[in-house]
């Protein structure tokens, strides 16, 4: 069952404002900063009245003017450093905000493969660009004048109130207006934002499918017909951008117009009251030049209100991808991880996929300090699965699994990612240098611990007959190199590592017999005092481990464990 929009929203905008509230300190300059330009603002306007009292109405000579002019100089230069601070704290927390954000929406992204979760490639780049930057505006924007909004109105009618009631009440009576048609026009806006998001991710995914089968549409001549299908797709998406600004500009005009209004009341009153000589000129101009800025800050909350409704959408669209976050260490404590050899335990682990085939139920199992334990079972079993709970990518939904005792909940997955290393079926090799491939992991390393790595993976004959050895360039994606060459590149990067946990996801793939035969002896050798973990589907390979456990459907085979 779906949550309504209103739910949707309220829970998009609590995440929001809880966002909000860990970049406290850059938000509160940015407030300091504006109620203090506000305040000068009042300072400003009793200095301009009090000039043009001594120009107008006393009919004073000019030295008497240069002070004043030199305070209003100085407060319109103050004003001016103010407002660059509260905009460049502002600034600095959007920036923050959508740092956080995206680097947690990475982390999904490289856990997606062990999570169960795997989102839509066009939706979660949708939320890593648009949707991240869409955030922006709330925070830097909306929020500051926010809070502003609350506040130096209340100020400006503190000096007003004593110096002229009776504009000072259509001050307070006309205020509410303001706020009253922002949030009214802002619930004909939701919906059009939704729609605008929704056309977005539509049009995004329809991009993303064509580049993906754009072979396919050449041999089939299709590329016309589905470039036509691109084209009306955005020329909806144009005019449904154009039907959310003419509201936009619907609603600036509705909030000018009724500051305006405010503005020309206030100015009616004022006149009158001179007229009648009941209010001096310095008091009268004082109140007509503070009027505009007592609506100024509730004008500028109306026009960024667009900005909350723009990042409540993108909030709806990120908050799924997120799901249930593992990263944020912020207001979680880690307990440290225990000292020694790791003995690990799955105790009643459970983890099921959001589709009804696939993952774990209640598997127990106990991985031993220097103690090679294999994992075997056809495709779908559970394997990779129970890998992944144990990289912390992804916790159990039921049962837990243990390090030394300690909860691999809480621990802290940066530091416990630091004593583990893993060999997935396909590693990754980015364009660049055998060396730098190799000591992604490990920067302080030197020629003769890669050559060592290298030597017990049975991978430095080959590397000593590559043109420049170490310093050769290779591929995206290893290009360059055979699938069993990379494979042992890849041990030896492990081997470099140096970790206290190992998981290895059909290590020798790819292998022949001699070399797998190689390989299976420098692991074997390797495992000494560490905890390995092998996952397999092949007898010879987990033929030298210690303990096998076989598993099918989820569930550990009853005698399933049996000791090398």
């Amino acid at each position: 069952m779906h949550s309504s929009p209103t739910e949707d929203d309220r829970s998009a905008e609590r995440w929001l404002l809880q966002e909000a509230a860990h970049l406290k300190r850059p938000l509160l300059v940015s407030f300091a900063a504006s109620l203090c330009a506000g305040l000068l603002v009042v300072v400003q306007a009793r200095a301009l009245a009090w000039a043009c009292q001594l120009i107008v109405i006393e009919k004073s000579a000019i030295a008497p003017l240069v002070p004043l002019a030199g305070a209003v100089l100085a407060l319109v230069l103050a004003r001016s450093a103010l407002s660059y601070f509260s905009e460049k704290s502002a600034a600095t927390a959007a920036a923050l905000l959508k740092q956080s954000v995206r680097l947690r929406l990475y982390r999904r992204v490289l856990s997606a493969g062990y999570t169960g979760r795997k989102a839509d490639p066009a939706a979660t780049v949708e939320a890593l660009t648009v949707g991240v930057d869409s955030l922006e505006a709330y925070l830097s924007r909306f929020v500051p004048h926010l809070a502003l909004a609350a506040t130096l109105p209340i100020v400006i009618l503190f000096f007003a109130l004593p110096t002229e009631w009776r504009a000072a009440l259509v001050l307070v009576v006309s205020a509410p207006f303001i706020p009253f048609l922002m949030v009214l026009v802002g619930k004909g806006t939701q919906s059009l934002n939704r729609k605008q998001w929704s056309r977005l991710a539509r049009l995004s995914g329809h991009l993303t499918d064509l580049v993906q089968g754009l072979p396919d549409l050449k041999i089939c001549s299709a590329v016309k017909r589905e470039a036509a299908a691109v084209r009306r797709l955005s020329e909806e998406y144009r005019h449904a951008t154009m039907a959310v600004l003419r509201v936009a500009f619907l609603s600036a005009f509705t909030l000018e117009f009724f500051s305006t209004v405010g503005t020309a009341v206030v100015a009616v009153i004022i006149g009158f009251r001179l007229l009648s000589g009941s209010l001096q000129f310095v008091d009268g101009l004082f109140i007509l030049l503070l009027a505009p800025e007592f609506y100024l800050p509730l004008r500028t909350l109306g026009l960024s209100y667009h900005a909350r409704m723009q990042g409540i959408a993108a909030a709806e669209r990120i908050l799924p991808l997120l799901g249930d976050e593992q990263y944020d260490s912020r207001q979680r404590d880690f307990l440290p991880i225990p000292a020694g050899g790791l003995t690990i335990a799955y105790e009643g682990v459970t983890f099921r996929y959001d589709s009804a085939r696939g993952g774990v139920e209640g598997v127990d199992i106990q991985l031993h300090s220097g103690e090679i334990t294999a994992l075997v079972g056809s495709s779908g079993a559970g394997k990779t699965t129970l890998a992944g709970l144990l990289l912390a990518l992804s916790h159990p939904q039921a049962g837990r699994i243990t390090v030394n005792g300690t909860d691999l909940k809480k621990i802290d997955p940066q530091q416990w990612h630091k004593r583990i290393a893993m060999i997935p079926q396909s590693p990754f090799f980015f364009a660049g240098t055998v060396r730098e491939n190799l000591a992604i992991g490990c920067a302080a390393s030197n020629d003769a611990s890669l050559q060592a790595a290298l030597a017990a993976a049975s991978a430095l004959d080959f590397v000593e007959k590559l043109p420049d050895r170490l310093d050769a360039r290779l591929g995206d994606c290893g290009a360059g190199l055979s699938g069993g060459e990379l494979r042992r590149l890849a041990l030896a990067r492990v081997f470099l590592r140096n970790p206290d946990l190992i998981i290895l996801d059909e290590p020798t793939a790819g292998l022949d017999r001699d070399n797998e035969q190689l390989v299976c002896a420098a692991l074997r050798a390797f495992a000494k005092d560490r905890t390995v973990l092998l996952i397999s589907h092949r007898e010879d390979t987990v033929n030298w481990a210690d303990k096998v456990v076989r598993i099918s459907d989820g569930r550990i085979d009853p005698g399933g464990v049996s000791y090398g």
